[in-house]
């Protein structure tokens, strides 16, 4: 701030009452951040700058403190013409600030000149130095901010004119910085303890590295590397690729494109004598086979896949004739060819669980029994038949091992099971486990259960059956918060289809039954002594 003198070169010269003294300062950071000192005694300055500090508000508070603001005005005053809004004038033995200046350009170059009170100074006179005017338009443009926590601090700086933004965030456990552009490019570098990604994206598109302690990872659209480039510490030896060509130990690849030519000499040693050893062997190959298709070509004379018209072949491995019709036939294999002479089945001798025996065999599709009659299956210890639509068994029919097959499965039901006697359910002690005599807690689905009288749709007799709705009893278990693990007599079987077949244990009922039986039984005993006594 410069000072002019004018002194009494003033044709009129007014003075007012000096304003409240400043008591508190407060410079503004941005709309979230300020810094103030003083109190609330006196009048408040407050003022934006984005670069401000605690020390720098005291400081202003010290130096407004010092001073002592007179308001005056000054008709027709000699003034320097070099002298500016805000410089230091004495005017008839008044020391002041240069506030306003209405100059008046004649000979004398005159100006009435003042510096007004508080609320002029605010509302019609408001002074701003070179500093805030170039500070405001640079925050028209700009904006800047520090964000501090316990656990993060955060530097944020936007540019709206261009659609920039920066962004810096420091952790213990990571640093990242980011720039943006409101037309969706961003670059961004991510550093943790373990890796440093670096990334740009513009939209869909984007490319990316990421640095690890013991790899590197590149993702990209298009990787350009120019200059050499050497891979070194893999598994074997050292790769090199460069503009021309690719030097390494060995390539493994599902298949190469090449457009120039490989000669013979241009291999090694091992390679051309593989080459020629293969070359030897097809060639020996091509011999045996054109050997082969001579003497094809000799026996289609005779024959034609596995019919032998009108001429019978015999040598010292075989004999081919159309039919052969023997009282016996004695051998370890007799096969079965379709008409393309190739094996699809045959009977041979077989190793079984009690002995050498006889194996059908099937290579291809499957096997197929047609009986105009029954159909019977003889073994030493039982009978298995079938007769027409049924199945008979001559001894005891019994799984091949125990407790691990089922007879039928969910969705495919055994319409009726007939017996002399009732079904024998395992039930002993030793195979069992978690064993309580405990049952209230079925207390409640005993009493939610809803028996009900009911026709098959697919029945054929048209008779009422007695029992209950598979869906009645899983809904009678989730009323009573049990779940389908905590009562097996509920069977909830998944289709192919995604729905559920629905079916039921009614033995699982029983002990049920019998232990609601036993409650009523001790409740009447006990009604009966009441009533005795």
């Amino acid at each position: 701030m410069d000072k002019v003198f004018v002194g009494p070169r003033v044709s009129k010269l007014d003075t007012g009452t000096p304003p409240e003294r400043v008591s508190r300062v407060t410079l503004m950071v941005d709309g979230a951040n300020a810094y103030t000192a003083g109190d609330d005694t006196g009048r408040t300055v407050e003022k934006s700058l984005p670069w401000a500090t605690q020390a720098m508000a005291e400081s202003v508070l010290r130096q407004l403190q010092s001073v002592t603001y007179l308001p005056f005005s000054g008709e027709d005053a000699l003034l320097d013409p070099a002298a500016e809004i805000g410089d230091g004038v004495t005017a008839g033995g008044v020391y002041s600030v240069l506030a306003k200046a209405d100059v008046t350009f004649d000979g004398l170059y005159s100006a009435d000149i003042a510096a007004p009170g508080g609320d002029e100074v605010e509302d019609e006179y408001p002074y701003k130095s070179r500093a805030q005017r170039q500070s405001e338009r640079e925050l028209a443009k700009i904006r800047s901010s520090i964000t501090k926590t316990a656990e993060a601090i955060t530097l944020l700086v936007e540019k709206e004119i261009e659609g920039l933004a920066g962004k810096l965030e420091l952790t213990a456990s990571s640093l990242i910085s980011e720039i943006t552009k409101t037309n969706g490019q961003v670059s961004s570098i991510k550093q943790y303890v373990d890796d440093i990604t670096l990334e740009v994206a513009n939209g869909s598109e984007s490319s990316q590295i990421t640095l690890k302690s013991g790899s590197a990872t590149i993702s990209s659209k298009t990787i350009e590397m120019k200059g050499l480039v050497s891979f070194t510490g893999l598994a074997n030896g050292t790769t090199i690729i460069d503009g021309a060509c690719i030097k390494t130990g060995l390539i493994s690849a599902e298949r190469l494109n090449l457009t120039g030519a490989i000669t013979f000499g241009d291999l090694d040693w091992n390679t051309r004598s593989t080459i020629n050893n293969a070359a030897s062997t097809a060639s020996d190959a091509l011999n045996a086979a054109n050997s082969a298709a001579n003497a094809a070509d000799t026996a289609n004379d005779q024959l034609s896949a596995w019919m032998y018209r009108g001429t019978t072949y015999i040598d010292g491995s075989k004999l081919m004739t159309g039919t052969v019709m023997a009282s016996r036939l004695l051998g370890g294999y007799v096969g079965l060819l379709d008409s393309s002479e190739r094996t699809v089945g045959g009977i041979s001798i077989a190793y079984t669980s009690t002995g050498y025996g006889i194996e059908l065999s099937s290579n291809t599709g499957g096997i197929r029994i047609n009986a105009s009659g029954n159909f019977w299956v003889d073994a030493y210890y039982g009978v298995f038949g079938i007769i027409d639509s049924g199945v008979v068994c001559g001894n005891n029919c019994v799984p091949y091992s125990s407790g691990r097959y089922s007879l039928g499965a969910g969705g495919l039901y055994w319409s009726d099971v007939y017996a002399e006697n009732d079904a024998i359910i395992t039930s002993d002690r030793n195979k069992k486990e978690d064993t309580s005599y405990d049952l209230s807690v079925y207390d409640q689905l005993f009493s939610a259960l809803k028996p009900v009288s009911y026709r098959l749709k697919d029945g054929t007799s048209g008779r009422r059956h007695l029992g209950m709705i598979a869906q009645d009893v899983e809904a009678a278990l989730e009323a009573c918060g049990l779940e389908n693990k905590d009562f097996a007599g509920f069977i909830k079987s998944p289709r192919a289809d995604g729905g559920y077949d629905y079916a039921l244990r009614y033995g699982e009922f029983i002990a049920m039954c019998i232990n609601q039986i036993q409650q009523l039984k001790a409740r009447v005993a006990e009604l009966e002594r009441g009533l005795a006594s």
